[in-house]
C-alpha cells in the first residue's frame, strides 16, 4: 500500500463529527495532535462545505430570479438543485458513520 493510500485508508476511518468535536473542545491541546488523515479530512471536508456554499448560493439566486414555474428557465433552478443534492451526497458517502433518519 502506498503513502497516499494509506492515508486515505486512514480518512475513511475517521468520524469526522468525533474529530472536530475534539479540536473545538481544546483546540490548543488537540490542534496540534491531529494527524495528516485528519488535517487532510478536515482540508477535504472544508473544500467541500465551500462548494455547497457556493451551489445554495447560485440556487438561491435562481429561485428569486426563476420563480415562475411555468417559466422554461425553471430548469436551471432544477439543475442547481441536483447539484446542492449530489454534494450533499458525496459528504454524506465520506462519512461512514453518518446516518440519515431512519435508517
Amino acid at each position: 500500500m502506498s503513502a497516499s493510500e494509506a492515508l486515505l485508508a486512514a480518512v475513511a476511518k475517521l468520524d469526522m463529527i468525533e474529530l472536530c468535536g475534539r479540536i473545538i473542545s481544546n483546540p490548543e491541546r488537540n490542534a496540534p495532535r491531529a494527524t495528516a488523515a485528519e488535517v487532510y479530512a478536515l482540508a477535504k471536508a472544508t473544500e467541500g462545505l465551500w462548494a455547497i456554499a457556493l451551489e445554495a448560493d447560485l440556487l438561491a439566486r435562481a429561485v428569486w430570479m426563476f420563480s415562475d414555474l411555468d417559466d422554461a428557465r425553471h430548469h436551471a433552478v432544477k439543475a442547481q438543485a441536483e447539484r446542492v443534492n449530489r454534494l450533499m451526497a458525496a459528504i454524506r458517502t465520506a462519512n461512514p458513520h453518518h446516518h440519515q433518519p431512519g435508517e
